[in-house]
C-alpha cells in the first residue's frame, strides 16, 4: 500500500489494527496526520468504505493522539461519537491530524475530521481513559 510522500508506517501492535493495516503517518508528536489507503479489504458491497473500517482507524488514529497526549501511558476508549459525511472508495487516502480539545488528570478528549483530498468524508469526538490514573 502506498502513501503520499512524507508518511511513514506507523508501528501498530493491535492484533485487529495489523489486520485492517497498514496505517501510515507524518508529523511530531502532538502534531501527527495519520492516514491509510483504502483497498479492497475496506469496502464493502457497494464499493465504498465500510463504517467498521473507518470507526476501525479512527480508533487507531486518535488513540495514537491520546497516547502521545499522556507521554505513553496506557489509554483505553471510553466513548466515540461520529458522523459519516460522504463515501470514499477503493484507492482514495483518507487521513485524519487529530485534535486535543481537554485534557484532565485521567481523561483525554480528541476530535478530527477524516478527508479525502481535503474533503471530509468522517468525523469523530472520542474521550480516553488514562489507565491507573484517578
Amino acid at each position: 500500500m502506498s502513501a503520499p510522500p512524507g508518511f511513514t508506517q506507523t508501528r501498530l501492535i493491535d492484533p485487529f489494527e495489523i489486520h485492517v493495516g497498514p496505517v501510515f503517518e507524518r508529523g511530531e508528536k502532538g502534531a501527527k496526520v495519520l492516514g491509510f489507503r483504502v483497498d479492497k479489504r475496506h469496502v464493502n458491497m457497494r464499493g465504498i468504505v465500510h463504517g467498521g473500517m473507518l470507526m476501525t482507524f479512527a480508533d487507531a488514529a486518535m488513540g495514537q493522539a491520546a497516547w502521545d497526549a499522556c507521554d505513553h501511558a496506557d489509554v483505553v476508549t471510553l466513548n466515540m461519537q461520529s458522523q459519516f459525511l460522504a463515501p470514499a472508495r477503493e484507492g482514495d487516502w483518507i487521513e485524519v491530524a487529530p485534535v486535543l480539545t481537554r485534557r484532565t488528570k485521567s481523561l483525554i478528549f480528541l476530535r478530527g475530521d477524516f478527508t479525502v483530498n481535503g474533503v471530509p468524508i468522517f468525523s469523530v469526538s472520542s474521550v480516553w481513559k488514562i489507565l491507573g490514573v484517578d
